[in-house]
């Protein structure tokens, strides 16, 4: 193998002959933004073991390269014993699960019991309502119920979305995905408001 030797080209201010061309854009560099991803977790404090996760689906869940460390997430969750509930109110991005029967729905909920061998979903279309689901615990524990609609309507309630969400300027993109039943739905909903 032979190497080749880098030339050294001193190059002094002025004596090059050539003028820089100006350039036809300058872009402002954006620093990377920290994204916070929360879940709910429910734990043994006497054992300091996890019982149940409760993740809510973020963008950077659903496309690469945090799909796969999320599919990492979970795989880690199942072998571990921990219980596992998914939701999923985003209208891109990849499932994290996967299955032929699940209906051509954009929004679901899952939920994967530890060492249970399967996973329960709940498909959703835009105007269900968000379901009522077991949260399992301990074995030796009952389930306790979580309605989602309630919780949601909460969080919005507390975070006062409706002095921050315009609901009559037309919905964020994706709006290609809605569909016209959908959008009608939508139109609907918001006629005498």
């Amino acid at each position: 193998m032979q190497l080749r030797q880098a030339k050294i080209i001193n190059i002094l201010p002025g004596t090059s002959g050539a003028t820089a061309l100006t350039p036809a854009l300058s872009l402002p560099i954006f620093p990377p933004v920290p994204v916070r991803l929360s879940n709910v977790e429910i734990r043994d404090t006497a054992q300091n073991v996890l019982v149940t996760c409760i993740e809510v689906l973020y963008p950077v869940n659903k496309r690469e390269p945090g799909l796969t460390n999320y599919r990492q997430k979970r795989r880690r969750l199942y072998q571990t014993g921990a219980h596992l509930v998914e939701i999923n109110l985003l209208r891109r991005g990849n499932r994290p699960f996967a299955h032929p029967q699940i209906p051509d729905v954009v929004y679901a909920v899952a939920l994967t019991c530890s060492h249970a061998g399967i996973i329960d979903i709940w498909p959703l279309t835009l105007q269900d309502l968000l379901p009522v689901i077991p949260i399992p615990l301990r074995s030796l524990d009952s389930d306790v119920v979580l309605n989602l609609s309630v919780a949601l309507n909460e969080v919005y309630d507390e975070a006062a979305y409706d002095l921050s969400i315009n609901y009559r300027e037309a919905p964020p993109p994706p709006i290609l995905f809605l569909s016209k039943v959908e959008k009608q739905w939508v139109e609907n909903l918001l006629g005498d408001n």
